[in-house]
């Protein structure tokens, strides 16, 4: 999803990155160019800070100290960010017919989020790194809020779709989610026709097993 919001506003620059020693030994690249496996951008534009990181932290307890640095500079004089928000999945399992999303935020936020037609979650628990950022928000002057969706087991970019669009109400954004709904048909034929094949390979080896539970998922 990060990288769909890079890839389509059209004024977004690398402004920073992230070191640490508990990031694992890998760089990435993309069309031949190396870049920070941890990076931040901005949108002028939209005064829109992106944080992407695509490999996870070696110890899970470094997160907590990610947080605090990344919560410091967003207040600092140099950014004065005024809030944050994270992304994540409800998984599910068997067919998703529809993607709606919903927030976990501050009381602060919650009028305003409503009003742009995303429901509220009662009551559940955030984890991973994406909690350590609201816990530290919880103790500083930014706002936070979180928005969910389901998601499946396999990539499912539909439900980062669902996400955009109501990231495109809140911060008036352009960001085209077709690519990203078709892309989503294509994995589900792809996992439909190995559910098929694996059903197949069953009744000729005459295995047990309901080789139906495989298939009804991504039909």
């Amino acid at each position: 999803m990060a990288n769909t919001l890079i890839d389509q506003l059209p004024d977004v620059q690398e402004i920073g990155f992230v070191t640490s020693e508990y990031l694992p030994p890998i760089s990435v690249f993309y069309s031949g160019v190396l870049k920070h496996p941890f990076r931040l951008l901005y949108s002028l534009q939209h005064n829109l800070i992106i944080g992407i990181c695509e490999v996870p932290f070696q110890i899970p307890s470094a997160y907590n100290d990610l947080s605090k640095t990344l919560c410091n500079w967003a207040l600092s004089e140099d950014v004065k960010a005024k809030e944050i928000v994270i992304f994540q999945g409800i998984p599910q399992r068997g067919i998703i017919d529809e993607y709606p999303v919903y927030y976990a935020a501050e009381k602060v936020m919650m009028e305003a989020l409503e009003k742009f037609g995303v429901s509220k979650l009662e009551k559940g628990i955030i984890v991973g790194p994406e909690a350590t950022v609201l816990n530290e928000a919880l103790t500083n002057s930014l706002d936070a809020y979180a928005l969910f969706t389901p998601v499946l087991e396999i990539p499912t970019p539909e439900a980062a779709a669902s996400i955009l669009d109501v990231l495109n109400k809140i911060y008036n954004l352009e960001i085209n989610t077709a690519e990203l709904i078709e892309q989503g048909k294509e994995i589900k034929a792809k996992m439909l026709e190995l559910a098929q094949k694996a059903q197949q390979y069953q009744q000729q080896q005459q295995l047990p097993g309901a080789g139906k539970e495989y298939t009804q998922y991504f039909q």
